[in-house]
C-alpha cells in the first residue's frame, strides 16, 4: 500500500472515529434515533468525509445493520443500543461501532 492509501484510511478512521464519539453523546433517553442519525451523517460531511453507508443505530435484539427509514419516529428510552458509523475518503473506508445500554441492565 502507498503511502496516499495509508493516510486516506487513517485521515478516514480519524473521523469515523469523531462521529461515533459524538453519536455516543446524542444517544440518551427522549432522544429521536433518526435526528441522532442526520446530525452523525451531517458531522462526518463536516469532518471533510463520505458516508460509507448510511449510520445506523439497531435496538434490543438486532444485532446490527438497521436503517431508519426517513419517517422513524423511535424515541430511544430503556433499549440497548448499537450505534454503527462508517466513513471514507476517496474510497477508502473505516467502520467503526459501540453498544450503550439505557436500560442499566446489561
Amino acid at each position: 500500500m502507498d503511502q496516499e492509501t495509508i493516510q486516506k484510511h487513517i485521515q478516514a478512521g480519524k473521523i469515523a472515529a469523531e462521529a461515533l464519539h459524538y453519536g455516543k453523546s446524542l444517544i440518551e433517553p427522549g432522544a429521536k434515533v433518526i435526528e441522532i442519525l442526520d446530525k452523525i451523517e451531517e458531522k462526518i460531511h463536516q469532518l471533510g468525509g463520505q458516508l460509507a453507508f448510511p449510520a445506523q443505530i439497531s435496538l434490543n435484539e438486532f444485532a446490527a445493520h438497521s436503517c431508519s427509514d426517513l419517517n422513524d419516529a423511535t424515541i430511544l428510552k430503556d433499549q440497548v443500543i448499537k450505534l454503527d458509523v462508517g466513513a471514507h475518503i476517496d474510497g477508502y473506508i473505516a467502520d467503526n461501532a459501540l453498544t450503550i445500554d439505557l436500560s442499566g441492565k446489561h
